[in-house]
């Protein structure tokens, strides 16, 4: 693990003033401020390739096994909530996962996962959390592609501040259709809480997508003032790419065109049409990083973590720590796979195959 840690000590130091008639005088010294605890990495609890984590108000951190279990942890014993039946065949799994916005009230949880019963296709579903264990499962959005073949099946979820349901879907190896706004493949869905499709969209009456032109976004976090962004996997090894590397950070904006694949990278063109919209707010160029779950650090996180953006690299098994806007690394912080949280305490969770670590003081 390589771990910057910044450590910040503040001195106050006061002058007095002297006059003529009066002796001067000699202030206390102001007690230095104490450095902050070094942040450690220690294993949280037990988990089966947790793809996805959710932290409830009552503290209980949800987290979703791709196998098609999703639990619950409460510091001392782990529950199962819910489970589906799901494909693991190639990247397809229990990919997502998410809790209401207004949950204290209404005890959604939501998910999303690749059916078992039909390989083409996934779905969103929708559980009421009684007395910690899921009910009433509900199907709130239906036939989301997969496509025939092993790869790219998108699957984060998350709540923006608006209250709207944000989903990813990769392009499933159909890279033509990430261009095409009457396909959800390659694409940023957006959605009511119900399932329902926003009238506000950018593409038309009754179409989901809210941004286009993405191969495999694998991470979503939003900012605390509202801003968006999406880890996607690059071209490793499509038709007159490189073999590897290209992931990219983007900021994703209503109605945005992120150009795969017409190009990847900042501005690389690779078919059809010049480069024309979104560039990428960061690119790994050569570096194989292939981007997972990621987050947005409050001012609260861990000692030299602050205020940054940060995502897990699912093929360097480590946290890629960036700076807020997303535009430049920093340093790779502990241990990170699949997906990492803030929890209440202001720890970062993270999970790889086999764990979720807790990396805090």
């Amino acid at each position: 693990m390589v771990a910057r840690v910044m450590v910040l000590l503040a001195i106050a130091t006061v002058s007095a003033c002297s006059s003529r008639s009066a002796p001067s005088v000699t202030p206390s010294p102001t007690r230095a401020a104490s450095p902050q605890p070094t942040p450690k990495l220690t294993t949280y609890t037990a988990a089966d390739f947790a793809t996805a984590l959710a932290w409830a108000p009552d503290k209980r951190l949800f987290y979703a096994e791709r196998a098609g279990t999703i639990r619950t942890f409460d510091g001392t014993t782990s529950r199962v909530f819910a489970t589906v039946s799901t494909s693991t065949s190639g990247e397809r799994g229990l990919l997502g996962l998410a809790l209401s916005p207004t949950f204290d009230i209404d005890h959604f949880v939501y998910a999303f996962y690749s059916r078992a019963d039909d390989l083409t296709r996934q779905r969103v579903v929708r559980w009421l959390d009684r007395g910690g264990t899921g009910v009433n499962p509900t199907t709130i959005i239906e036939n989301l592609p997969a496509g025939p073949d092993c790869c790219h099946k998108g699957g984060r979820i998350a709540f923006g501040p608006d209250g709207k349901l944000y989903v990813t879907l990769g392009e499933n190896h159909m890279a033509a259709e990430a261009q095409s706004t009457s396909s959800l493949r390659g694409k940023i869905l957006r959605y009511n809480a119900d399932g329902t499709v926003p009238s506000d969209n950018p593409f038309g009456q009754g179409n989901p997508v809210w941004a286009i032109g993405l191969r495999n976004p694998f991470g979503l976090a939003f900012s605390s003032d509202g801003k968006l962004m999406v880890t996607d996997n690059g071209p490793s090894g499509d038709a007159g790419t490189p073999g590897s590397g290209w992931d990219e950070v983007d900021l994703v904006v209503r109605g945005g065109n992120y150009q795969w694949p017409t190009c990847y990278g900042a501005g690389r063109h690779l078919q059809g049409p010049q480069c024309a919209g979104t560039l990428p707010t960061w690119q790994s160029e050569a570096e194989d990083v292939v981007p997972s779950g990621a987050t947005f650090v409050s001012q609260k996180g861990p000692t030299g973590y602050q205020g940054t953006f940060v995502f897990c690299s699912y093929s360097e098994a480590r946290l890629k720590v960036m700076s807020p806007d997303g535009t430049r690394p920093l340093f790779d912080g502990p241990r990170c796979q699949l997906d990492v949280k803030e929890g209440p305490d202001h720890a970062l969770y993270l999970s790889d195959t086999s764990a979720i670590y807790r990396f805090g003081p």
